[in-house]
C-alpha cells in the first residue's frame, strides 16, 4: 500500500477492498455504502460532505478513460480528498503510458495542500484526453477535403466514427468539470488561488472548449452531408420523374394499339406504322418543350461534372 508523505501533504494509495481504506476516513454512511459499491461502479460518482466547519471533504469515482472499442473498457479513479490527505485506489502507473509516476511525484514535492495533489493527478489525466484531441485534427482536417472531393459512404462512416469519439471525451471531461467546481465549492475560494488548480482548472477548461468545438465541427459536417444527400435524392427523384414523363405518349400509344380488339382500321393502314412513330415522337417532342417551358426538368438532362461532389 503506496504512502506518499510530501511537505505540506499526503497521498496514500490503497486496495479499495482492504479494510483498512475506512480507517482514512471518518466514519460517514454515505461514504461507507460507496466504498463498499466501488467495484461495481462504471460512471462518475461524486459526494461532498460540508457540514462539519475544518472537516470538509469530497469522495467520488471519476471515468478517465474509456475504450473506442468496447463499452466495459474503462479506468476509473476513485478517491477520498480532505485538507489533510489525498487517499486514491492505487494506479497501474507501470502499465499506464498516460501517468508518468516518477514526473508526478516530482511535482507533488512542491504542493502546498492535498487540494493540489488531487489537482495534479486531475491534471494528468486530463493532459491524457488532450493528447488524443490533438491527434483528431488531422482527421477532421481529412475529412473535411473528403466531402469537398469524395464524398461517399466511406467518408459518412469516418464522420460517425469521429462523432462517437467527441462524444466519449465530451462525456469524461463532464467528470472532470464537476470536480473542478465542486472543490472551491467545499474548500472555499481560497483554493483557486493555488497555481496547481489554476493550471488544471485551464487545462480542463481547454479539453471542454475543444471538444466543443469540434462537435461543432463536426455537426456541421453532418448537415453538409445530409443537405448532399437530400440534393442527390432529389436529383434522382427528378430526373426519374421527367424520363417516366418522356416516356409517357411511347407507354400510352404502345398499350392503346397493343390491345386485342377486331376492329382497328389504323393497324391495317399502309402509312399506319410511319404515322405512329409520328405521333408518338411528335408527342414526346411537345410533351419535352412544356416541361422546360414551365421550368421543371432543369438541368436533369445535363451531363455533370465527373468530379462533382453532388454525383451520385
Amino acid at each position: 500500500m503506496p504512502h506518499h508523505q510530501f511537505n505540506h501533504s499526503i497521498w496514500r494509495e490503497v486496495d479499495l477492498k482492504d479494510e483498512d481504506f475506512r480507517d482514512f476516513m471518518p466514519e460517514n454512511q454515505k461514504m461507507h455504502s460507496w466504498i463498499q459499491e466501488c467495484g461495481k461502479i462504471t460512471a462518475n460518482v461524486l459526494h461532498t460532505e460540508t457540514s462539519i466547519p475544518g472537516h470538509e471533504a469530497i469522495w467520488g469515482s471519476l471515468v478517465f478513460r474509456q475504450s473506442e472499442q468496447h463499452r466495459s473498457a474503462r479506468d476509473i479513479f476513485h478517491f477520498y480528498l480532505s485538507k489533510d490527505v489525498l487517499v486514491t485506489n492505487e494506479l497501474a502507473f507501470e502499465t499506464d503510458e498516460d501517468l508518468d509516476e516518477e514526473a508526478i511525484l516530482r511535482q507533488m514535492q512542491n504542493a502546498s495542500s492535498s487540494i493540489e495533489l488531487m489537482m495534479i493527478m486531475l491534471g494528468k489525466m486530463s493532459n491524457a484526453i488532450l493528447r488524443k484531441i490533438d491527434l483528431l485534427e488531422e482527421r477532421l482536417h481529412n475529412l473535411l477535403w473528403a466531402i469537398e472531393e469524395k464524398n461517399n459512404k466511406k467518408t459518412f462512416e469516418e464522420i460517425q466514427s469521429v462523432r462517437h469519439k467527441i462524444f466519449l471525451w465530451k462525456h469524461l471531461v463532464i467528470g472532470f468539470l464537476e470536480i473542478k467546481m465542486a472543490i472551491p465549492e467545499v474548500f472555499g475560494r481560497t483554493v483557486q488561488e493555488e497555481p496547481e488548480f489554476y493550471r488544471t482548472s485551464m487545462r480542463i477548461e481547454r479539453c471542454a472548449m475543444l471538444i466543443d468545438s469540434y462537435e461543432d465541427e463536426i455537426n456541421n459536417l453532418v448537415d453538409m452531408e445530409n443537405v448532399i444527400a437530400s440534393y442527390r435524392g432529389n436529383e434522382i427523384a427528378k430526373t426519374l420523374t421527367v424520363l417516366a414523363t418522356l416516356f409517357t405518349p411511347l407507354m400510352a400509344f404502345g398499350g392503346l394499339w397493343g390491345m386485342n380488339f377486331d376492329n382497328m382500321p389504323e393497324l391495317h393502314w399502309s402509312f399506319g406504322y410511319p404515322m405512329a412513330l409520328t405521333l408518338i415522337v411528335s408527342t414526346t417532342v411537345v410533351l419535352y418543350l412544356y416541361l422546360r417551358r414551365r421550368g421543371w426538368i432543369g438541368d436533369v438532362l445535363k451531363t455533370a461534372h465527373p468530379k462533382s461532389k453532388y454525383n451520385g
